[in-house]
């Protein structure tokens, strides 16, 4: 009886947890549409850097905020660029909006931190989990001092502090292994670092939804740093000065005050909100790497998985949640056109956390001179150039021509919600991932089998662009055996059928 009852109160909870944030996510949808009534206006859109960069002992911050760019306060969103060095550490913080980031170059560890959920992690986030840990080593530093006090205490007491310090291991919540193609769902609110373990940089590109309804304050990123301190600021021509980025928030409290709370010594206290000055927000780990973990040892943070069997309603739903999905792999793309490229989709059907963000994302590749015919996206869309180049076109809803240029790699475009847009690869290719402010976003092509205009009568086709019945079938049907992308083969042969007529 008492289980059928603990069953039912699981359910109903999780029930009212679903309705909760479908009414949150329609309410954001509204605002989000009310707002954009009044800023998407934009008369021309630019591929684009980020305006801002901060600087810091181990990395660099890239950002481009609303405040300085009309295409992304019409999309609600902000984007950031973060590169990490090697032994890199980006230091703890929260805040005020979801994020979805991508990993463009390199591999680490992310920890994502959810209150209440259980420390299953029993390895030293820098250390390659053999071995003296970094912290064990500052203790025994400190041990080597404190050796003529120690011996003049007694055995008994000695033994027993020791085995204290054994009880206390290493633990935390999961530490999770990140590389290339990751696409990584992080909560407005949540905890979270970066830590590079690899030999290259740790380069992530990201948006900031600043108009979810996660967010209650202003409709500005803002991230609340747990250490750190402000770093060295650049800004391009034409942005505008802003409240600065990064300090940290435990500085702000009285000393005395946290001493309690934590139940330390007022010097530590000092210590820590003094600490890392001048080193910005991306520090550097002065320990050597020992020998590097084996696939074995990750094999919790690979799967993105933990035992669930004896786990309550909070770590099912949100301590267990999977938070990334890897966009990279061929085998698992949604699209492949041989010598064309292929696309992954990365939405809310295979990383059930971007329900709660309704945030999704696509990874396309195309081949050179391949082309993703014209189409539209139910939402907004930020493409990102990871690679290679891309002539692309926009046309706006009076059918004018919004954007007619090229989009290299490094660089973003906005994409407003049912803008067409058409992309044609360069010579050496182009590889990109777009973030959609929707975490189903619904597609519509204008050219390929799945054609908006083939799914049409010819009749309709005829009179609606005064063309004859041969044209119109031809308009619907000639290109029925592609899809949305295109190889430049396919291109030629059609080309080489045409001069033949």
């Amino acid at each position: 009886m008492s289980g059928a009852l603990l069953l039912f109160l699981c359910l109903s909870l999780c029930s009212r947890s679903c309705v909760e944030i479908a009414n949150a996510q329609r309410e954001q949808q509204r605002e989000r549409h009310q707002y954009q009534q009044r800023s998407c206006r934009v008369q021309h859109l630019s591929a684009q850097q980020p305006t801002e960069t901060i600087r810091s002992e181990a990395g660099t911050v890239e950002l481009s905020s609303r405040m300085d760019n009309d295409e992304l306060d019409c999309a609600g969103v902000e984007f950031m660029r973060e590169t990490i060095e090697r032994n890199g550490l980006s230091l703890p913080r929260y805040a005020n909006t979801p994020k979805l980031a991508y990993i463009v170059e390199g591999e680490g560890r992310l920890g994502v931190v959810f209150p209440g959920c259980p420390e299953t992690s029993r390895r030293p986030p820098f250390g390659a989990g053999e071995g003296e840990s970094e912290c064990q080593r500052r203790t025994r530093a400190g041990r080597q001092g404190e050796r003529e006090e120690e011996e003049r205490r007694g055995m008994e007491e000695e033994s027993i502090r020791h085995e204290r310090e054994r009880a206390r291991e290493e633990s935390s919540q999961k530490v999770r292994r990140v590389r290339r193609g990751d696409v990584i769902a992080i909560f407005a609110g949540a905890a979270y670092w970066w830590y590079n373990d690899g030999d290259t940089p740790l380069r992530i590109v990201a948006i900031a939804d600043s108009s979810n309804y996660q967010n209650q304050l202003d409709k500005r990123y803002r991230p609340f740093y747990l250490a750190g301190s402000s770093a060295t600021r650049e800004r391009s021509e034409g942005a505008r000065e802003e409240e600065r980025i990064g300090g940290n928030i435990l500085a702000g409290f009285d000393p005395n005050i946290l001493a309690e709370a934590w139940g330390v010594r007022r010097e530590t206290v000092t210590s820590i909100q003094e600490n890392n000055q001048r080193r910005g927000l991306i520090v550097r780990v002065n320990e050597p790497r020992s020998t590097r973990r084996g696939p074995a040892d990750f094999q919790v943070e690979e799967n993105d998985q933990v035992d669930s069997s004896n786990a309550n309603g909070l770590e099912q739903l949100f301590c267990n949640m999977r938070l990334r999905h890897n966009a990279d792999r061929p085998e698992e793309a949604d699209m492949y056109v041989r010598d064309g490229g292929r696309l992954n989709t990365v939405n809310r059907f295979k990383l059930d956390a971007l329900t709660h963000l309704n945030l999704a994302a696509e990874r396309g590749v195309l081949r050179p001179g391949a082309m993703f015919v014209p189409s539209w996206l139910s939402c907004h869309a930020i493409v990102y150039a990871t690679r290679g180049d891309a002539h692309i076109q926009v046309v706006e809803n009076r059918g004018r021509k919004v954007f007619d240029g090229r989009i290299r790699e490094g660089q973003f475009i906005v994409i407003p919600q049912f803008y067409a847009v058409v992309k044609r690869a360069g010579d050496q290719g182009f590889d990109w991932i777009t973030f959609t402010t929707s975490h189903s976003p619904i597609r519509s092509s204008l050219a390929g089998r799945n054609s908006v205009l083939k799914a049409m009568p010819e009749e309709v086709v005829m009179n609606a662009y005064n063309i004859s019945c041969r044209e119109a079938h031809q308009l619907r049907w000639n290109r029925d055996h592609d899809f949305l992308i295109m190889s430049r083969r396919s291109q030629q042969q059609y080309e080489g059928g045409r001069a033949a007529q």
